[in-house]
């Protein structure tokens, strides 16, 4: 697996230019506690999210312009939860889960009513600067987080298995 991820990076991976501010953020904390849960600082990897939003950055060899800051929402929080759970109770790295069930679906499932959402996964880094490292090194993880389209955030982690969604309501 750490040799599929590697190579994922290695292919979408690119060389990115983005500053580092410092910003605000007051997110809810979510409620989520299960035994095989690995902590998430939510209120720092939000503050991470908005700091590469605030001053823009190149993903790959597209210029982001900045982006108004996201909001942590339990809800999304808990789809990303779910996900998370899923792929290390049943051992898989995908965007769709076990089931079958696609990224709209699971939000429909929480009671997110969207008109747009994003995900991001990852697996085996250590902690929220790690992933977030991860995920801007990819062109299309960088993107989602730069994206004008979204308003809110949530994240989980579940053993080394993480998930990040974005969404923006209806």
């Amino acid at each position: 697996m750490k040799r599929f991820i590697v190579l994922f990076v290695v292919l979408f991976g690119a060389v990115l230019s983005c500053k580092d501010n410092s910003a605000e953020a007051n997110p809810d904390q979510s409620g989520n506690t299960d035994a095989v849960t690995t902590s998430l600082d939510n209120a720092l990897l939000l503050k991470l999210v908005n700091e590469v939003r605030a001053n823009g950055c190149n993903c790959g060899t597209t210029v982001m312009p900045p982006v108004s800051a996201l909001t942590w929402s339990n809800v999304i929080a808990k789809a990303a939860y779910n996900h998370s759970k899923d792929m290390y109770q049943n051992n898989f790295f995908n965007h769709v889960s076990s089931d079958g069930k696609t990224l709209a679906e699971r939000f429909d499932a929480v009671g997110y009513t969207w008109k747009a959402i994003a995900e991001n996964i990852a697996k085996g880094q250590k902690d929220e600067q790690a992933v977030m490292n991860s995920w801007l090194s990819s062109e299309g993880h960088c993107k989602n987080i730069m994206s004008a389209s979204y308003q809110e955030m949530g994240t989980a982690r579940v053993g080394s298995y993480w998930t990040q969604d974005f969404g923006a309501r209806r």
